[in-house]
């Protein structure tokens, strides 16, 4: 790579043009604008810690010792930003690995092509087609650039442990109140120790925005956000961002999109959401995959065929016990042919202890776990959206109990909302309710489905934060954070 900024020399430097000329990223205001816009971008990747060389170059900026040297770096930061993202697009659908090692070399021919540019006054149009097309690109920049002059303040002495409920005097209200004027939650004074009405509506909002019940109350889940340091918000924010940038690379502009993070479904049409709801996703231990796919029907009544990992792990150590948990539940014991079989409670217990040879299958019905809908995906990893009859699981702020399939709230009206878009003079869907077995309505077109991992956004200027319940964004061992690292050099 180096080779190839020896290539660019005689564009960016002055000395090499010849006569006063101006270095090419400062010929003109337009030319420094460009230079001031790569700037942030190369910031939002130092800030991601992805790889060492954007905090080594927004390091070496700072350090630039006149326009000419400082031509050459952006000329390179140009080089390194447009090769990450033609790298980050490599990666297929639902597969980017933001821990993987990164090839960042310019496509062959990049040199005439920029000179070309240059020559023609198209640089800055050129560094503003690297922007990623995200929503609220703009409020993304400019609060990484407020995370970044946060982390040069004091920290402030919040503990990890202990409850503070509204209208108590705590002698740590103060520096919360003060953590959350800083954050942009609190307007008011910052001095007072009286947890008083204005700070309780601030700590709703403050909760509300990384995915917390919203009870005002002081505890250990809030306590953990109240204490994140600026650059570890920095990083996860960036992180997202580029997450976004690769997925809605893709996305066709009418599709469900489930975010695990933030356990909700949206169906967007042209931009706007048509239909949101409150999702269950997959335990740790048993993850919701990102993947993007499609759905092509619904299954009303649908019978619940228990995969043989949910048999061995979750429903034989109960047969073992009970063996009349399978008539209890309505569950069908089935051969090799697909058979049904009838086993008495004892035999099905002792099959549990000696190794089950068979399958079990759930009746339709208001107890099956799928409960009265499911929306089938096309995929290999036997992953689809239903419905559930736990209902109480989606009042919880964390939703992360299932098995890796997606229990959605109010799975009847986005079935009747889907059927009605494809079809709207076709028959009601409570028609099929009361059948006595599964009834698969086939949408007329497929509707692309989008499960993503995106555990923090920017909605309407405020930053939205979600925990990282699959550690996807934990910090590589060894690695510092790249805002970290970018301070602590400006202070040698």
């Amino acid at each position: 790579m180096r080779l190839m900024f020896v290539i660019l020399f005689c564009i960016c430097s002055g000395v090499a043009m010849g006569g006063d000329r101006k270095p090419l990223w400062f010929a003109d205001s337009r030319q420094e604008q460009a230079a001031r816009e790569l700037e942030g971008q190369l910031a939002i990747l130092a800030a991601a810690d992805l790889d060492p060389r954007f905090d080594d170059l927004q390091w070496r900026l700072a350090q630039a010792l006149g326009p000419e040297q400082a031509s050459l770096l952006y000329t390179e930061a140009y080089l390194l930003v447009r090769a990450f993202w033609r790298e980050v697009h490599r990666f297929p659908p639902g597969q980017l690995d933001l821990n993987a090692p990164l090839s960042l070399m310019p496509e062959p021919g990049f040199a005439s092509a920029m000179a070309h540019d240059a020559a023609k006054g198209r640089l800055y149009e050129r560094v503003l087609a690297l922007e990623p097309p995200v929503p609220h690109y703009l409020a993304f920049s400019n609060r990484l650039r407020k995370l970044h002059h946060l982390a040069r303040q004091p920290p402030l002495a919040i503990g990890a442990w202990g409850v503070i409920k509204p209208g108590e005097h705590h002698a740590e209200v103060a520096p919360i109140r003060r953590q959350l004027a800083r954050l942009g939650d609190y307007p008011g004074r910052t001095d007072s120790l009286r947890f008083d009405g204005g700070m309780v509506a601030a700590v709703q909002q403050f909760q509300r925005r990384h995915g917390l019940k919203a009870d005002g109350v002081i505890g250990p889940r809030t306590r953990h956000w109240l204490r994140l340091d600026y650059q570890e918000r920095a990083r996860l924010l960036a992180r997202s961002l580029v997450r976004q940038a690769h997925d809605r690379h893709y996305f066709a502009p009418d599709h469900l999109l489930v975010n695990i993070p933030d356990y909700r479904l949206d169906w967007v049409q042209d931009g706007q959401s048509r239909f949101s709801a409150r999702v269950v996703v997959g335990m740790p231990s048993r993850r919701t995959p990102r993947m993007h796919s499609e759905l092509r029907s619904v299954v009303v009544n649908p019978y619940w065929n228990v995969p043989n990992s949910i048999m061995r792990k979750d429903l034989l150590p109960r047969i073992l016990t009970d063996g009349s948990y399978v008539q209890r539940n309505r569950f069908e014991v089935l051969d090799s042919e697909n058979r049904p079989l009838w086993l008495s409670p004892d035999e099905l217990s002792r099959l549990a202890y000696q190794g089950f040879p068979y399958r079990l299958r759930q009746r339709p019905g208001p107890g099956n776990s799928l409960g009265r809908y499911k929306f089938h995906l096309i995929n290999s990893q036997a992953i689809y959206l239903h419905d559930t009859p736990k209902q109480r699981l989606f009042e919880r702020s964390a939703r992360a109990f299932s098995s890796g399939c997606i229990r959605v709230e109010n799975a009847d009206l986005l079935a009747d909302l889907l059927l009605q878009a494809q079809s709207p003079e076709g028959p009601p869907l409570k028609r099929y309710l009361y059948a006595s077995g599964p009834r698969w309505l086939t949408l007329q077109q497929p509707l692309a489905v989008y499960l993503v991992y995106w555990s923090a956004w920017m909605d309407g200027g405020r930053a939205q934060f979600r925990s990282d319940i699959y550690e996807l964004e934990k910090a590589a061992i060894g690695r510092q954070p790249a805002l970290t690292a970018s301070l602590d050099k400006n202070k040698e």
